[in-house]
């Protein structure tokens, strides 16, 4: 056996493992997170943002499946059908990608208050991007122009793989740079008004808090924005063409499958967190929806996203004049 069939061969049967492993996470991940998702997304009014949330989830999960089994033998073929499978897996990375940025624009939205401001800014961003993605998309995701399927044989497995012709690397650049620019801004945002509230929080009590600032990162879902920007500077410098070389592979199976578990832990752990830490009296703008508690003399009655108006998924504060983005609130 030649050394180029056999280095092909040893790649085809790691992504082989890598397909099996990543289908597992995502098939673990979906299970350990189901009954949370009944009790925050499916039990609760419908809106607007549970629509959103829908999109992320099982479009994603079309797309993180497709993307998964891409190049493996167990997508064998015909070329028609694979070729609709790669297809309509680009387009549905385009409403995954547009759900998941406008899912982020959200929660710093709720965060700074809902200052019309960032919000044109987070917009303006967000626009820019998705018509560049779609008219990318558009251009470069054309089978009959650029799009390449083949059916390969190699020792006693048959794989479909897909490639791009006169497709420039720098495609993969203005694909990916916008959506770097927009999760740069939304991590920026959301860290800062973190801190600041931290620090207002430190200047209240005169102490360091440790532990109600780790509950602050928690509420806030820093982490997720941390992560969201991490898998974009990796998607902005990898090649237009699928990686070939085993170090690269692994990490781009691991940021597809953290990038696509990214918002619906972020949404469902949103409203998790604060449903469990709001405090009587307050209404609380999660930017997925207002958690609320009231207190009527010894009694406390709990509401948790009572309304399935836009209204509430947007953050506006109703009733008590204060508006609280943290476990512990702040005077608006």
């Amino acid at each position: 056996m030649s050394s180029d069939i056999q280095t092909t061969l040893e790649l085809l049967v790691l992504n082989n493992y890598l397909s099996l492993t990543s289908v597992a996470v995502v098939v673990y991940d979906y299970i350990i997170t189901i009954s949370r998702e009944i009790e925050y997304i499916w039990l609760r009014p419908w809106s607007w943002v549970s629509t959103m949330f829908i999109v992320v989830r099982y479009i994603g999960l079309y797309w993180i499946m497709a993307n998964a089994l891409k190049g493996s033998s167990f997508v064998p073929g015909p070329l028609e059908v694979s070729t609709v499978i790669y297809l309509i897996s680009g387009w549905a990375l385009v409403l995954f990608i547009s759900a998941t940025d406008l899912m982020m624009i959200l929660r710093v939205y709720a965060m700074w208050n809902r200052s019309r401001t960032i919000l044109s800014i987070l917009l303006s961003i967000f626009v820019a991007q998705t018509i560049v993605a779609v008219v990318l998309d558009g251009i470069y995701n054309n089978p009959n122009t650029h799009v390449l399927v083949t059916l390969n044989q190699v020792s006693d497995f048959s794989f479909c793989n897909i490639s791009y012709i006169n497709t420039p690397a720098t495609v993969q650049v203005y694909r990916a740079a916008p959506r770097l620019v927009l999760s740069a801004a939304l991590v920026i945002l959301a860290v800062s008004q973190t801190l600041k509230e931290s620090f207002e929080m430190y200047k209240a009590t005169k102490q360091w808090q440790p532990n109600r600032y780790m509950q602050k990162l928690v509420g806030d879902g820093i982490l997720y924005f941390i992560v969201n920007v991490v898998c974009q500077i990796y998607y902005v410098v990898i090649p237009v063409e699928a990686p070939t070389n085993d170090v690269a592979v692994f990490l781009g199976t691991f940021v597809d499958l953290a990038f696509y578990n990214l918002i619906p832990r972020f949404i469902i752990g949103i409203r998790e967190f604060y449903d469990r830490d709001i405090c009587g009296g307050f209404h609380i703008d999660t930017g997925f929806g207002v958690v609320s508690q009231s207190n009527a003399g010894p009694g406390t009655s709990v509401s948790s996203g009572t309304s399935n108006s836009s209204d509430l998924e947007m953050g506006r504060v109703h009733g008590s004049g204060l508006n609280e983005d943290s476990p512990i609130g702040s005077r608006g």
